[in-house]
Parts: structure tokens; C-alpha cells; sequence
């Protein structure tokens, strides 16, 4: 049998993928199993009476193995605990930017013509925009809160399925791959990539603090914030606080990003 890599690959970031998902459900059905009642404050997280951060340790307990952060807030159970808050806005912006993309996208297919063409170039120009700058504009009018940001986020990203949609609409069926089912794997890339990307985009807004003021909300970003900045604690030696967060959000973009490319180079070697 020929060994094949891409399926290792594929294999690997899929059970990453999955692994984050669970511990996502885990933290909304079951957040006991991190030791903790309730997912609404990164006190609850509070392990030692000092506000010196720890290093990891292997001693003690699974909560030192990450270390703890100020406030003796325990790392480890803090990072799996903010995927409720990051997953819930990542999953619903995906959700709502994908369904109002798409359905844009079909009546713009069902009116056809100038009238498509009209919203095409106009959604492009959109699309050219500092997305970033436009999600922090509407967020600032938003309330500053999982409701804003999620309202924020979707506003920003609903364009780049418009064109998603239009451009796979006009996919020409081969007599050896056709139909929806094909179209919904060529469209599977683009979900997987947004995944990652809307993830990286919360912690960046929780961890710069825009006009989301609460620091001890269950985030990436503010447990990254809390007490310094990535700066302050390399230079005093507390690396961990910087360097545990920042790998545990990577890994999940890094393995999304892989399998998308892995997908669509599945799909793109298929239609050849």
C-alpha cells in the first residue's frame, strides 16, 4: 500500500480540530471538569492566595502545568475554559457571515445581470477595506460586549462569502464531479480558514481591549492582558503567561489553516 502523507496530515489537524471542539462543548455542558463552577469570571480560576505568577510545574496537580498568571489564576484550566467565549462568538459570526453572504449571494445569482455584476464590484471594493478597521468602527457603535462583537465580526466578514457564493455558483460541473455535494466540498476550505481566522480576531480584540472593558470576561485575550502585556512579562521572566496562550490559539488556526489547504488541494487534484 502507498503511503500517503496528505491523509496523515489531514488525520492529525482534524483530531486537533475535534479535541478543541470538545472541550468548547465540555466548557458549556460540564465546566466542573475544570474544576470550577461557573465560566463567568477568570477569578474562578484562582488556585494560590499569591498574586505572583508561578511557573509550570509538573507537581501538584494538572492545573500547574501551564503555570499561573496574576491573581494565581491557574493557566491551564483558564485557556480551555475560554473556548465558551471564544468558540461562541467565533461559531456564531461564522455562522451569521456565511448565511447572510450566501443569501445575498443567491438573490444577486437570481437577478442576474447588471444588477450582479453591480453588487460583485461593490462587494469587492468592500472586501478591499482594512476588515479589521471596519469590524473596530462597528463594534464601537455596537455595545462592547459577545453581543457587539459577534454583531461587529459577522458585518465585517459577510462580504467575503458574497463573493464565495457568486464565484462557486458559476463552478462548471464536469461529467466526473457535479452537483451541490461537490460545490459544498470546493466551499469547505473557506469555512475551516474562517474558523481559525475569526478565533485570532477575538483574542485580538479582548487582548487590545476595544471598547471591551472587562478584563476578567473568560477570554484569550484577557488572560494574555491581565496584570501586564506579552512585553512586561518576557522581560520580568514570567514567558509562560505570553507564550502558553499564544501557542494554545496558534495551534488551532495553524491545524484549521492545514486542513483547509489540504482539502482543497484533495478537491483540486480531483477535478484534474
Amino acid at each position: 500500500m502507498r503511503y500517503n502523507p496528505r491523509n496523515l496530515i489531514m488525520g492529525i489537524s482534524l483530531a486537533f480540530i475535534l479535541l478543541y471542539i470538545l472541550a468548547f462543548i465540555s466548557d458549556a455542558l460540564y465546566p466542573s471538569y475544570l474544576g470550577v463552577r461557573t465560566l463567568s469570571t477568570l477569578l474562578a480560576f484562582k488556585k494560590t492566595v499569591s498574586v505572583i505568577p508561578s511557573p509550570p510545574s509538573l507537581n501538584n496537580g494538572w492545573w500547574r502545568y501551564f503555570g499561573t498568571t496574576y491573581y494565581g489564576i491557574a493557566l491551564l484550566p483558564a485557556l480551555l475554559g475560554s473556548l465558551k467565549f471564544d468558540f461562541t462568538v467565533m461559531f456564531a459570526s461564522l455562522g451569521i457571515s456565511t448565511l447572510a453572504g450566501s443569501a445575498i449571494g443567491f438573490l444577486a445569482n437570481y437577478a442576474g445581470g447588471a444588477i450582479k455584476k453591480f453588487i460583485f464590484y461593490i462587494v469587492r471594493i468592500m472586501t478591499t477595506a482594512p476588515y479589521l478597521l471596519v469590524m473596530l468602527l462597528i463594534l464601537y457603535v455596537a455595545r462592547p460586549d459577545e453581543t457587539g462583537i459577534i454583531i461587529a465580526i459577522s458585518a465585517g466578514w459577510f462580504p467575503f462569502n458574497i463573493i464565495r457564493y457568486i464565484e462557486l455558483s458559476e463552478f462548471k460541473n464536469s461529467k466526473k464531479h457535479s452537483g451541490n455535494w461537490w460545490k459544498l466540498a470546493k466551499f469547505l476550505p473557506y469555512i475551516l480558514t474562517d474558523m481559525g481566522a475569526i478565533s485570532g480576531i477575538v483574542v485580538i480584540i479582548t487582548y487590545f481591549g476595544f471598547y471591551f472593558k472587562n478584563p476578567f470576561v473568560v477570554d484569550i485575550g484577557n488572560i494574555m492582558y491581565l496584570g501586564g502585556n506579552v512585553i512586561t512579562f518576557l522581560t520580568f521572566g514570567a514567558w509562560w503567561i505570553a507564550v502558553f496562550p499564544l501557542l494554545f490559539i496558534t495551534v488551532f488556526i495553524g491545524f484549521t489553516t492545514l486542513l483547509s489547504y489540504e482539502i482543497k488541494g484533495v478537491v483540486s487534484g480531483a477535478e484534474e
